[in-house]
């Protein structure tokens, strides 16, 4: 099976900016950028470095790709030689353990205290923290 766009992808300087194109010459991306800093920090639009930089970032894809690739394959063979998570943490009786529990309960996120209007007695309105 072909690629549809085959590496090596390469980066060609263009007016204003860089392409990055595939192994057949086909234009897989352009980003534009000017020349003074200024001007382009003030309309916000790319300075011709930070063009470059994507055009080479994003020309790496490939090459990425294929590491990721091989990275997962490693991982769902890994995966399948182990028992699954769930497993792992469940005691003999298929209940997690009470120790397995208090990690888990330290691990969650308290939720933040809110601010509630609170009428008192005396026509003084104030803010008084709650937690729920």
């Amino acid at each position: 099976m072909s690629r549809r766009f085959p590496a090596p992808w390469r980066i060609v300087e263009i007016p204003s900016g860089f392409a990055v194109e595939d192994a057949t010459g086909q234009q897989l991306s352009v980003f534009y950028g000017r020349s003074d800093p200024n001007t382009a920090g003030h309309t916000g639009f790319l300075t011709m470095d930070e063009a470059r930089q994507l055009a080479v970032d994003f020309a790496k894809l490939p090459e990425l790709l294929k590491r990721t690739s091989a990275r997962s394959d490693v991982a769902k063979a890994a995966c399948q030689h182990e028992p699954s998570s769930r497993a792992r943490t469940q005691g003999q009786s298929g209940r997690q353990t009470a120790r397995q529990l208090e990690r888990l309960s330290d691990n969650l996120v308290q939720r933040p205290k809110t601010l509630e209007p609170v009428r008192h007695q005396n026509s003084h309105q104030g803010l008084v923290s709650s937690t729920r």
